[in-house]
């Protein structure tokens, strides 16, 4: 797809041809008209985060510094009402299919468990053969393609990145390490594949790191052969365990030592002067902290700032090593010719599983030391909870894992000044689902529709963010869009949408939110509307049929 400059060079092009051919005059030559060759297709960056919540960057309001991305936003065009899946696998799962996570075989995080999943092709647990990936069209489009970082689509090497399409791959397997080869197994356990081959990473291993170092060797590798690459750089950044070096940790000593609650009305008051949370926005009830800040004893206070203290240092390396890989752009001349675009890939996450038995079991073991002054090294293995996660959604209600706002309302932009406009906005609605079509669109081509490389596949989903990225159009989805996830399931219409918290247990029900006048989700409409209830209602139960949810969960 050319850039916009290109379209109306293209364009003005066939407006004189025509004007000559119904005046009757000659036609002029072909050197006296701008070309109208195929345009050079522009090279694609996709930077995923992992489980960063909405206000973790600068420009979203975050304390934490991270210029890099700060730049790229001011110089792009924010996705404001952009939406992933609840957790990484499904959403992965839909970016690399266009489709739902359902469709895509990925209707549990990972390897389904439950009886009557097992067995059906909408929970392999991998990514659907019936499915043509993103990797595969890019390559048929005449593409380079390279990935490194976390895949979570298959842990075979029949299913794995390679096989997919891409290229040249570096990969985590389930990405839950940072700082050597440990990780939620225990030591010499992290799951990693260059290309086909398992390969064991050394104690000087750092992901975020190395993911760029990969990246940038893979594009400098394949220059001569004149292509252009598509770039899918998946860093497990900043997904527990929290781990950071050290003297980065250290540039944020005590900058969390006064909580969470400080920290999220600070963050709040930010976002409303950036323009993301309304002038009139009041605060979340302060109940939604627990155990609230002051109750905490100063050893308690300790832990909890140091842990947020090496998620701040994860998001600004995050930032350091985005702006390597621009910087290498620039370098190599390519930056101006290559469409960026930024997200997370759900919300923040909320769990503490470093305290469940499953972890413990190395913890207590002594395999792991969780002492202070241990915290964020390899040899530590924490997370930062659901009072800190709180503040990295600050705009939206919950977090990672739930079908409310702070689970799948996320943080996302694009950056090609020659195609969009500088410093803007759109807030029509977009998913995950939406970035193949538009990247097939960016490389000049399109989804195969139910045939590809011999075999049966489903149709895309999603539709082309581009008419919304140059301005054509406010909206490209005028429907509905469902998601469900282990037993939460949300559906949105847009101003319209419901939640069904599996987490409340026997008191779950349906809720009714406008998002549109209450974005933080804080007023259930449910009794005052049950007109417009039943008729999202009905709408999940279409979404449960055509997705062959398979709903095993109690209510």
């Amino acid at each position: 797809m050319p850039g916009s400059k290109q379209l109306k060079e293209a364009i003005s092009c066939i407006v004189v041809l025509l004007l000559a051919a119904c005046s009757g005059q000659e036609a002029p030559s072909a050197a006296a008209v701008t070309e109208v060759s195929e345009p050079e297709q522009p090279n694609i960056l996709l930077i995923v985060a992992d489980d960063l919540g909405y206000a973790d960057l600068g420009f979203y309001g975050s304390e934490i510094p991270t210029p890099n991305l700060d730049m790229l936003a001011a110089n792009g065009m924010l996705l404001t009402d952009f939406y992933t899946s609840m957790t990484c696998g499904p959403t992965r799962s839909m970016l690399m299919s266009g489709t739902d996570n359902h469709m895509a075989g990925v209707g549990v995080q990972s390897a389904p468990s439950h009886p009557d999943h097992i067995g059906d092709p909408n929970y392999l647990g991998y990514l659907s053969f019936r499915v043509a990936s993103l990797a595969e069209l890019m390559t048929e489009a005449g593409y380079n393609t390279y990935m490194t970082g976390k895949w979570h689509l298959g842990m075979d090497v029949e299913n794995g990145a390679h096989a997919r399409g891409f290229k040249k791959n570096f990969i985590s397997l389930d990405g839950a390490a940072h700082l050597g080869p440990w990780d939620w197994r225990g030591p010499q356990n992290a799951n990693y594949r260059d290309g086909d081959e398992m390969v064991q990473v050394n104690d000087d291993w750092y992901t975020v790191r190395d993911y760029t170092g990969k990246m940038v060797e893979y594009i400098g590798e394949d220059r001569d052969e004149d292509k252009p690459f598509f770039a899918f750089l998946a860093y497990t950044t900043p997904h527990w365990p929290l781990q950071a070096p050290a003297d980065v940790i250290a540039n944020f000593d005590g900058v969390y030592d006064d909580g969470y609650e400080a920290t999220y009305l600070r963050r709040l008051e930010r976002m409303k002067e950036l323009g993301h949370v309304p002038e009139e926005a009041e605060p979340m009830p302060m109940d939604i902290f627990s155990p609230r800040w002051e109750d905490l004893d100063s050893e308690e206070k300790a832990y909890s700032a140091k842990r947020m203290e090496i998620y701040a240092a994860m998001v600004s390396e995050l930032d350091k090593y985005v702006g390597q890989v621009v910087d290498y752009l620039k370098e190599i001349g390519e930056f101006d010719n290559t469409f960026i675009m930024f997200m997370s890939d759900n919300g923040a996450e909320s769990a503490r599983l470093d305290l469940s038995p499953r972890y413990q079991e190395f913890i207590t073991g002594g395999q792991y030391d969780q002492s202070l002054e241990n915290l964020g090294s390899a040899t530590s293995y924490v997370m930062y909870g659901r009072n800190w996660a709180t503040v990295s959604e600050t705009r939206f209600r919950r977090h990672k894992a739930t079908g409310f706002e702070g689970g799948i309302h996320v943080p996302a932009f694009v950056h090609f000044p020659s195609m969009v406009e500088p410093g803007t906005r759109t807030d029509g609605f977009g998913t995950v689902m939406d970035v193949l079509p538009t990247f097939l669109a960016i490389a000049g081509t399109q989804h195969p529709g139910t045939s590809f490389q011999g075999r049966e596949v489903v149709p895309i989903k999603g539709k082309s963010l581009l008419p919304m990225l140059t301005g054509e159009t406010e909206e490209i989805h005028d429907g509905y869009t469902g998601w469900e996830l282990n037993g939460h399931r949300t559906i949105r219409e847009g101003e319209w949408k419901i939640v069904w918290d599996r987490a409340a247990g026997e008191d779950a029900k349906w809720l009714l939110f406008n998002i549109e006048e209450d974005p933080m989700e804080q007023k259930d409409l449910a009794t005052e509307l049950p007109d417009k209830l039943a008729q999202m209602v009905g709408l999940w139960e279409r979404y449960e049929e055509e997705n062959g949810v398979i709903y095993v969960y109690p209510e």
